[in-house]
């Protein structure tokens, strides 16, 4: 810092101006110094030491905070995908002897005492099936008049596709994310033929009007669930952003997206606002308002990776142990739910007096952070990281720790962030949704079919039978 010919001056009267001056040129230091942190923390935040999500990481290789070593290969349980014999192929080619390798004698009259099987999959060219309704004319010979049978309800145009085209549109948009000139192009490159665009989008408009029904299947089935996970993400619409909502357990999914993030999302997707049981979510402030009847789980895991940032950025020996509590807690719980018994109410004294005594001692150490001087008048105390975090965690002891009395409640909220996490690999392919009844439509089509790969039904063959409106979960 340069000091002029008057600060100069003034700092040689005396040694009090000095002091001064260094006092004053040391609060301006921390300041930077705490500046820089801050600038550091937003720099290297990434989804394992903050809520920031993994698609956010970018090329950079996060830290690996799974435990070293343990089985390999798919977890136990993992069905495997075998393939397997037909005992009725298609096509049988014989590979026969001719003549012996070592001698080669004559083989041609000698008969085969057994056979080696070898099968090849393979799919054949895709073709289109041409499918010509007739509908014949007649003279009425008592009246006179000219008569012609009817045609189907579905055949109402000279040309036009069918059913499986619709099926295949909504499978590919709404499950592969291919945008609609791909799609044009893929059916092009296997079919030959290929529908306009806005053929396709008439195929989508259609498709979210028929399922419409299974949406209130879905809906209602919510309703009835004893727990549910929620979460919300950002999606841009028309170049804006927009909120992508969940509300899903293992069995059902639905997604809506609105322009707000709180309770009108909530109202408009008519789940939340009725449910009665217990919904995790990762402590949005809307979920706290007094109109809902729901009991809160929070999310454990996004408690851990803000602990992790803590430990790296402040130092701050609470958040070590917050985070070793919680995962220890968490394998109790889980050695406890294996054996089909409950964790001992011994243990979880113990464990909510250790809970109390690390924001104790937390708070000696987050209240010496330095915190940045508030800008205006308005609005909340600011505080640092460390004291939102640890007052979170003081508040909300009962949702956090949950998963030790209730053997449904779960330790995380990763069911809902992996419902919301394809419908982000669709905007990464499209950019951005061009309309909002367009992002309506996918939400709708995208949450029947998440619904149905849970449920284990065939895609394809499922999706067709719904445009038909035959159907039902």
């Amino acid at each position: 810092m340069k000091l002029s010919q008057e600060q100069i001056l003034q700092i040689s009267k005396g040694d009090t101006e000095i002091a001064a001056f260094i006092t004053m040129l040391t609060q301006r230091i921390e300041q930077l110094e705490a500046r820089v942190k801050d600038l550091e923390r937003q720099l290297n935040q990434n989804s394992n030491n903050s809520s920031k999500p993994p698609s956010s990481d970018g090329f950079r290789k996060p830290t690996n905070l799974r435990t070293p070593g343990g089985k390999k290969g798919a977890p136990k349980g993992h069905k495997g995908h075998t393939l397997l014999f037909s005992e009725h192929p298609d096509h049988v080619i014989e590979h026969q002897l001719w003549s012996c390798q070592n001698c080669a004698a004559s083989l041609a009259n000698v008969p085969s005492f057994h056979y080696e099987r070898r099968q090849v999959f393979d799919i054949p060219a895709p073709r289109v099936v041409n499918t010509e309704h007739r509908a014949f004319k007649k003279c009425c010979p008592a009246c006179g008049s000219l008569q012609q049978a009817s045609f189907p309800e579905h055949v109402c145009a000279p040309t036009q596709y069918g059913d499986g085209f619709a099926a295949w549109t909504s499978y590919l948009h709404g499950y592969q994310f291919l945008p609609l000139k791909r799609i044009a192009q893929l059916f092009a490159d296997l079919t030959g033929c290929r529908p306009s665009e806005a053929t396709l989008l008439s195929y989508l408009k259609k498709m979210n009007q028929v399922l419409e029904t299974l949406e209130l299947t879905i809906r209602k089935q919510l309703l009835a669930e004893p727990l549910v996970h929620a979460d919300e993400s950002m999606m841009r619409v028309e170049g804006k952003g927009h909120w992508l909502h969940v509300v899903s357990t293992a069995a059902w999914t639905l997604l809506g997206v609105h322009k707000k993030r709180g309770h009108e999302a909530f109202q408009e997707m008519k789940v939340l606002p009725n449910f009665k049981g217990d919904v995790v979510h990762d402590c949005c402030m809307s979920y706290f308002k007094d109109v809902y009847s729901f009991r809160h789980v929070l999310c454990n895991a996004h408690l851990l990776r803000e602990c992790q940032g803590i430990v790296e950025y402040d130092k701050h020996d609470w958040a070590a142990q917050m985070k070793q509590l919680l995962q220890k807690s968490w394998k109790l719980t889980c050695t406890a739910r294996q054996q089909n018994v409950t964790v001992a109410g011994e243990k979880i004294r113990d464990i909510e007096q250790r809970y109390d005594d690390i924001l104790a001692a937390g708070k000696l150490e987050w209240e010496k952070d330095f915190v940045r001087q508030k800008s205006g008048s308005r609005g909340r105390k600011i505080k640092s990281k460390a004291a939102n975090l640890g007052e979170r965690f003081m508040l909300y002891k009962e949702p956090i720790l949950r998963f030790l009395r209730d053997a449904h409640v779960p330790f995380d909220n990763n069911q809902a962030e992996r419902d919301l996490r394809m419908s982000k690999v669709k905007q990464k392919i499209s950019g951005s949704f061009r309309t909002e009844p367009g992002v309506g439509i996918f939400s709708r089509i995208r949450s029947v079919i998440s619904t149905m790969l849970k449920q284990e039904f065939p895609l394809i063959s499922s999706l067709t039978a719904a445009y038909r409106g035959q159907f039902t979960f």
